[in-house]
């Protein structure tokens, strides 16, 4: 097992290494956020592919990540050049992303004659992005650990890495409805191909630009590790199933990766949807899903921005379980307005001869709240895996920032999968169809109700979950301290 060196004083990142280091999420935001938000609309609506296929093509690459993220993780931790051991593979797989965030929505013709072309092209072209995703975020996760380890600045710099990913999709993805998919002489811009390409242009550029910043903004702080320490081990493998195994074993560790999965694959189900509900739900225009798909920006931002004085004000977990406290009520009034028929879509409430949207109104407060939940609890729990991080290397002396985060991220992922594949089938079962030449479900009022139920109730039942599942996690600033402590460290708190 190789020893590796770190700093025995918590590293202070100030303001603006946090801003540079933040900004590189907005490449994993344009890239991700815009797969959310629309490619089940682009491979069933634009290029009328079954809903259930196109959940699974894109959940293919998970398994291919299943084995990627975590050899990631560890080659990146025990990777020996000079210009350290996370930048080199940040700016290869940033740019391979960023080229791939283009294909996707860049369907040849030729593979448009059938379902099964179709599906195989998103199945190849996801996993070319997927192997770009991995080579860039982990890699950026683990820097972002290591740049900034005192506690409270842990929740300072993650929380302002998810504002900025929220900027990013504010600035794209929302702002996409107004831009690109605008509706034109009746036919609905998310059924016209040649719009998701538009998009796609934009974002490419836009993500390679954001990738090379980061990975020059940051570059001053790489280590230099062509002299650490090699692992005594007889080989590479052995010793990879070793920190899998061990990293496994932490028991702080699994009760993030249970809450995170938990939680990750609620907002997948419901990001996916929303989209369904915006469009067929609640028959939003394109300025209105503009503005309702804005507000889940809005929210989860604001909701990152008040986290870090929530956990210096009740530490990580109670934080945590508050953001699931809010999405859980969210879910519960979007169901209770509008599933019960008390609000019905497009609802207006005349108000001193003005009208006023009760209904745009309503579900835009609501949905917003549950982002805002999202945002307390998401940058919270990333701070969490980096003080256990922490705890792993003041325990064994062996730096795995990689290794946690690669395992962390692969959570992430697997909820990402599982959710589209779930979205897909859900959407099927409720008896969503996509027929050519018609508008998706537009007759059929009992699938469109369903469509409502199934995502409030994703939302629901998923921050009930994830409450559950973080409830016995043991970790406080009382606890790290008192580790640093028996290794000499003095107590900081910011």
């Amino acid at each position: 097992m190789s020893r590796q060196t770190k700093s025995p004083v918590p590293a202070y990142c100030p303001p603006g290494g946090m801003f540079v280091y933040s900004l590189g999420e907005c490449a994993n935001s344009l890239v991700m956020n815009s797969i959310f938000a629309f490619a089940m609309l682009y491979y069933t609506k634009a290029l009328k592919l079954d809903p259930t296929w196109a959940g699974i093509a894109m959940s293919i690459s998970i398994f291919w990540e299943a084995i990627t993220e975590p050899v990631m993780g560890h080659i990146s931790d025990n990777t020996r050049c000079r210009w350290g051991r996370r930048h080199p593979y940040m700016i290869v797989g940033g740019l391979l992303m960023a080229v791939c965030s283009y294909l996707i929505w860049a369907t040849p013709e030729v593979f448009r004659g059938s379902q099964l072309a179709i599906f195989w092209y998103l199945v190849a072209i996801n996993l070319c992005l997927r192997t770009g995703l991995t080579l860039f975020n982990i890699p950026y996760m683990a820097l972002g650990f290591e740049i900034c380890s005192d506690y409270q600045g842990r929740s300072r710099i993650q929380s302002l890495r998810w504002i900025f990913n929220m900027a990013a999709n504010l600035a794209g993805p929302a702002l996409a409805w107004s831009l690109f998919f605008q509706n034109q002489d009746g036919v609905r811009g998310t059924t016209v191909a040649a719009n998701y390409l538009k998009m796609g242009e934009v974002f490419s550029v836009a993500t390679a630009l954001f990738v090379l910043f980061v990975v020059i903004g940051t570059f001053h702080r790489r280590e230099d590790t062509r002299h650490s320490l090699r692992a005594n081990n007889p080989g590479w493998f052995q010793q990879f199933i070793f920190d899998m195994r061990q990293l496994l074993q932490d028991s702080n560790f699994r009760w993030i990766i249970v809450f995170s999965l938990v939680m990750c694959l609620g907002t997948v189900c419901v990001s996916s949807l929303q989209m369904f509900v915006y469009d067929d739900f609640m028959n939003f225009s394109g300025e209105e899903k503009t503005f309702a798909h804005s507000s889940t920006m809005v929210g989860m931002a604001f909701g990152s921005l008040i986290s870090v004085g929530l956990t210096k004000r009740f530490d990580k977990k109670p934080t945590v379980v508050l953001g699931g406290m809010v999405g859980l009520a969210a879910n519960l009034m979007l169901a209770l307005f509008f599933l019960t028929g008390l609000v019905p879509p497009g609802t207006s409430w005349m108000a001193d001869g003005t009208t006023v949207p009760l209904a745009l109104g309503l579900f835009v407060i609501f949905q917003a709240a549950y982002w805002l939940g999202i945002g307390i609890a998401f940058p919270v729990a990333t701070a969490m895996v980096a003080d256990v991080s922490e705890i792993h290397f003041l325990r064994t002396g062996v730096k795995k920032d990689g290794g946690y985060a690669s395992i962390f991220s692969l959570t992430t992922r697997l909820a990402y999968a599982l959710g589209l594949t779930v979205s897909g089938y859900c959407l099927h079962l409720i008896g969503y169809r996509v027929t050519p030449g018609a508008e998706a479900v537009s007759h059929n009022p009992a699938a469109v109700w369903r469509l409502g139920l199934v995502t409030f109730g994703a939302g629901a039942i998923m921050s009930a979950l994830g409450m559950l599942a973080i409830r016995k996690y043991p970790v406080t600033w009382e606890v790290l301290e008192a580790l640093r402590g028996t290794k000499g460290i003095s107590p900081t708190r910011n």
